[in-house]
């Protein structure tokens, strides 16, 4: 039986080498990169107040119903967006905070629900609370230490272009 001849991929090549090139920029301009993301965070949730204002009309008009928090939401979402794109470094904070809480959330539900995995056995649970407890520990480090902070988001920011270009490189041959 023989195998169909592959072609080589050359969008796959070109977007593989973009992808490794940007994870060197990542990693060779950390600051412009936290503002980078900044600015995208910014100018998404300007489109999403925009999409919530467009929406709540649209509820008022065809349902019938006034969306007072809807629009409320969609003002509060423009003017964040708003901050984050005119006051970049206000954005950096935020994001790298944002990054340390949600990782500070991770580990309390983590804690609060590895009782559930004592079913799967006890040295499973015990793994599953050191686990938790690490993360723990590693949320509070970013959380009170927000330069390791903006480091770790640059770091699996670059990590991700790395992976993907790699990935599209293999893939292309």
């Amino acid at each position: 039986m023989s195998e169909p001849k592959r072609r080589f991929d050359w969008f796959g090549f070109i977007i593989g080498l973009i992808s490794l090139y940007a994870g060197y920029l990542v990693l060779w301009y950390p600051l412009k990169s936290l503002s980078t993301i900044a600015v995208i965070f910014g100018v998404f949730v300007i489109l999403r107040g925009v999409y919530q204002l467009w929406f709540g009309s649209q509820m008022t008009k065809f349902l019938g119903v006034r969306s007072g928090w809807t629009i409320f939401s969609a003002i509060v979402n423009i003017i964040i967006g708003i901050i984050f794109v005119s006051h970049v470094n206000v954005g950096v904070v935020a994001i790298v905070y944002m990054f340390a809480i949600w990782f500070l959330l991770d580990a309390i539900f983590q804690l609060f629900t590895s009782r559930f995995y004592h079913f799967f056995g006890k040295k499973y649970y015990i793994f599953i609370v050191i686990l938790a407890c690490l993360n723990l520990l590693f949320a509070f480090i970013l959380l009170f230490n927000p330069v390791l902070a903006g480091g770790f988001i640059v770091f699996m920011l670059a990590f991700f272009f790395f992976a993907t270009g790699i990935s599209e490189l293999i893939e292309a041959f």
